[in-house]
């Protein structure tokens, strides 16, 4: 009754092999992945205010989780270049330039497109635990592809203003005699470049490297000659490592399209497991 009917679909897939060679070493590898997709079909008309879209561009057929707004294009290079471009409220040399989609000669709401979606197309996963004489080793890794994400490192590094903090990025601020992909500083934002753009919404695919652990188990003559039925000695890591896209600029693309600027803690534990 008050918000939109929507069709989704999607699939799971898992497989795992095991084995044991004649040297002794057994190992198994399992592998995952999953893919589901989401479309509204039907929004009634006094909630369409609530999801993304313009009235030339109805969010019917598309996401839930798509995100709408500018294309960026680049960095106005000198004056010349900004009086070849489509009018832009704004613009000048060291300013972001957006695209005009919708070839009028000028750049304004009727020039928001689909950027992309915060939903990932693919979901993945693999574990590997090998086992030889008294030594264990296990690995387990996860990511994410074809998800658009909010990079708030972007915004820190770009800008400035007279209220907030914000990161080294800006020392690299275009200037006439250093041209950058960075704006020009500046604490006025008369180009109105806080909008929702590809210049913050990225890429924000990754693999991360969530756990990895070796083992050792001390041989059983040892363990019962101090009345132990078993000991195991590890050291593991947590959070070890993510791969991401050169694009997004925040440490950790899992906590993309939010704040958070600090990643998750990476750890690392030693440890013993006693049997009595």
């Amino acid at each position: 009754m008050n918000g939109a009917s929507k069709n989704t679909k999607g699939w799971e897939f898992v497989l795992g092999y095991r084995n044991r060679t004649a040297s002794g070493l057994s190992y198994s590898i399992t592998g995952n992945a999953s893919h589901w997709i989401d479309k509204i079909t039907a929004l009634p008309e006094d909630v369409r205010a609530a999801y993304p879209g313009d009235p030339n561009h109805s969010i019917i057929g598309h996401s839930q989780f798509s995100i709408f707004g500018y294309k960026e294009i680049g960095i106005f290079q000198d004056q010349q270049q900004v009086n070849a471009a489509p009018s832009q409220p704004g613009a000048g040399p060291g300013r972001l330039q957006y695209a005009d989609l919708n070839g009028d000669g000028k750049v304004d709401v009727n020039d928001q497109t689909w950027l992309g979606t915060t939903l990932p197309t693919l979901e993945y996963g693999i574990r590997i635990e090998l086992n030889f004489k008294n030594f264990d080793f296990s690995v387990f890794g996860s990511g994410v592809a074809g998800k658009t994400g909010f990079d708030p490192v972007k915004f820190m590094n770009s800008f400035i203003d007279t209220r907030n903090n914000y990161g080294p990025g800006v020392l690299n601020g275009w200037t006439v005699q250093k041209p950058t992909s960075t704006p020009a500083l500046s604490i006025l934002n008369l180009n109105n470049e806080g909008r929702t753009s590809n210049f913050f919404y990225v890429n924000a695919s990754y693999f991360k490297i969530r756990s990895v652990q070796l083992g050792y188990n001390l041989p059983s003559n040892m363990t019962k000659s101090i009345k132990l039925e078993g000991l195991r000695i590890y050291v593991a890591g947590d959070n070890v490592v993510a791969f991401k896209n050169k694009d997004f600029l925040s440490k950790d693309p899992e906590r993309a399209n939010s704040f958070a600027l600090w990643p998750v803690p990476t750890g690392f534990t030693v440890g013993i497991n006693a049997n009595f």
